[in-house]
């Protein structure tokens, strides 16, 4: 009999640690756009209005003009209200071909204490979908452009203009074009579980409403 019941609170164990392991590795679900949380701000506004169809370009930051201008990177930095752990970004860009991405860890000693947290070397798919893992919670992103399909062209104008030769203080990468940058996390089981139970109970009154 005590083996019998050692074998079935065994199985029940096992049934239990392959359930856990099934939640663990299971899909999580996206959180909302935190871009579109009311309070955000970016460099290029245009990127955090939810309109696919209206385009900003990135800005070359004021401190890297003269000669270390010629090999800036353009930017835009988005910063939200709160501190969120953000997981994945996606990038709408016409031209971005190259870039990097910074959050600010939020150091009580700086005003900024950027960490790189991802390095893409080639764009491969649009729109630009990033996986991160930030081991800090933050409120402000940062991406650098290094690279567009617009930056041959820049440099054959800029030598067109000058008689064959670059500017001592020309940008030899193009500004990036920008439609929407958007960032999310993961919902909260609590929140998925809000989400169940407010559709459970919209499909019961869609339900009583059918059968009247």
């Amino acid at each position: 009999m005590i083996y019998r019941f050692i074998g079935l609170f065994s199985l029940l164990c096992f049934a239990a640690m392959l359930t856990g392991c099934s939640a663990l590795f299971s899909e999580q679900e996206w959180s909302e756009n935190y871009a579109l949380m009311e309070g955000v701000q970016s460099t290029v506004p245009q990127a955090i209005d939810g309109k696919l169809n209206t385009v900003g370009e990135t800005a070359f930051p004021a401190s890297t003009e003269g000669f270390m201008g010629a090999n800036a990177a353009s930017q835009v930095i988005v910063t939200l209200p709160e501190k969120k752990v953000i997981r994945r970004i996606v990038i709408h860009s016409d031209n971005l071909s190259q870039f990097d991405i910074y959050a600010d860890k939020g150091s009580i000693t700086a005003n900024e204490d950027w960490q790189l947290i991802k390095d893409v070397k080639s764009v491969k798919e649009h729109p630009i979908k990033v996986s991160l893992l930030i081991p800090f919670p933050t409120n402000r992103i940062r991406l650098r452009v290094l690279g567009t399909k617009d930056d041959a062209l820049l440099n054959r104008q800029q030598r067109a203009r000058s008689g064959g030769f670059r500017g001592w203080n020309a940008n030899r990468r193009a500004a990036a074009k920008i439609r929407e940058i958007e960032l999310y996390g993961y919902k909260t089981a609590e929140q998925v579980e809000a989400e169940e139970t407010t559709d459970k109970r919209e499909k019961e009154l869609d339900d009583l409403l059918d059968l009247e």
